[in-house]
C-alpha cells in the first residue's frame, strides 16, 4: 500500500504529551476505520528515519523533534502529531470521520476531487 502520509516517532515522543499521543490514537483508528491510511514508524534512533527531510531535522535537532510528520515527503509538522484539521485537510478525509471537518480543498498531488454540490441538470 503507498501512503501519503508518514509519522515517525518514538517511545519518548509518545510519552512527552500524552494526550496528543491519545488524540492522535484514536483519529489514526478513525482513518484506518475509513480506509484512510497513514504509515507509522517507530524510530529507536536515528538510522530509523532513512533518508529525506524528516532525517535530516533529526540530525540537526536530534530524536526530540520527534514525531514528525511528512504528507509526500514534505514535513508538516515537528515535535508534535498533526492536528486533526491537517488530517482532514490533508488526507481530503470524508466529514464526520474526524472531530473537524475539512476547512480547505485536498492537498496538491490528491487525486481524489472534492464532491460536486451542483444541482442536477434537467
Amino acid at each position: 500500500m503507498d501512503f501519503d502520509m508518514t509519522v515517525y516517532e518514538s517511545e519518548a515522543a509518545r510519552s512527552r504529551d500524552p494526550a496528543d499521543t491519545e488524540r492522535f490514537e484514536r483519529s489514526y483508528e478513525a482513518l484506518a476505520a475509513a480506509g484512510i491510511g497513514i504509515r507509522r514508524v517507530m524510530c529507536a534512533s536515528a538510522e530509523d528515519l532513512g533518508d529525506g527531510e524528516a532525517a535530516s531535522i533529526v540530525a540537526k535537532q536530534g530524536m526530540d523533534a520527534l514525531p514528525i510528520c511528512e504528507y509526500q515527503g514534505v514535513d508538516i509538522s515537528v515535535g508534535q502529531y498533526p492536528s486533526d484539521q491537517d488530517l482532514a485537510d490533508f488526507l481530503d478525509v470524508p466529514d464526520g470521520v474526524l472531530s473537524v471537518d475539512r476547512s480547505k480543498p485536498p492537498a496538491m498531488g490528491n487525486d481524489i476531487q472534492p464532491a460536486c454540490a451542483c444541482r442536477p441538470v434537467r
